[in-house]
């Protein structure tokens, strides 16, 4: 009788075991980092994408490239990136931030995403600041694939 239940429990252990390996196995990954940089006026957007154990992430940061000392204000987050739509949303209360030439900005900490199906999908990109009042758009868009 103990010999049926040794059995019958490793058996139910074995198919448990095959069944999370063909889950953890056939989960989707990003096929290539991505970079991205997008130019406007004395800005540069920088994206990058790359994969990591649960999905990919999104590092982003903007570069001032003028010859003099600027201050922009913006909300958060600075850059928003979304998948499939370009529906941005910037939100919290300005922040100021002095910007010297050569500048390389990072507001925020890398946006992490969990897998997404296979195929190809539209990452957009929408940076949102505001100089002297004015505010400034920047919009691009990149296409990641998953396999």
């Amino acid at each position: 009788m103990l010999k049926k239940y040794t059995i019958v429990t490793a058996f139910i252990v074995f198919i448990g075991l095959i069944l999370y390996l063909m889950l953890n196995i056939q989960q989707p990954s990003l096929v290539e980092s991505v970079k991205l940089e997008e130019q406007y006026e004395d800005f540069i957007i920088h994206i990058h994408v790359e994969g990591t154990n649960n999905g990919f992430q999104v590092l982003r940061s903007i570069q001032y490239t003028g010859d003099e000392q600027i201050t922009i204000q913006h909300r958060t987050p600075l850059t928003q990136v979304t998948i499939g739509a370009d529906n941005a949303i910037f939100t919290g209360s300005p922040i100021s931030k002095q910007l010297e030439p050569g500048h390389q900005y990072y507001p925020q900490q890398p946006m992490d995403f969990s897998a997404l199906e296979k195929g190809e999908h539209t990452l957009y990109v929408h940076t949102q600041f505001f100089i002297d009042g004015e505010r400034i758009d920047i919009k691009s868009e990149a296409t990641i694939s998953f396999q």
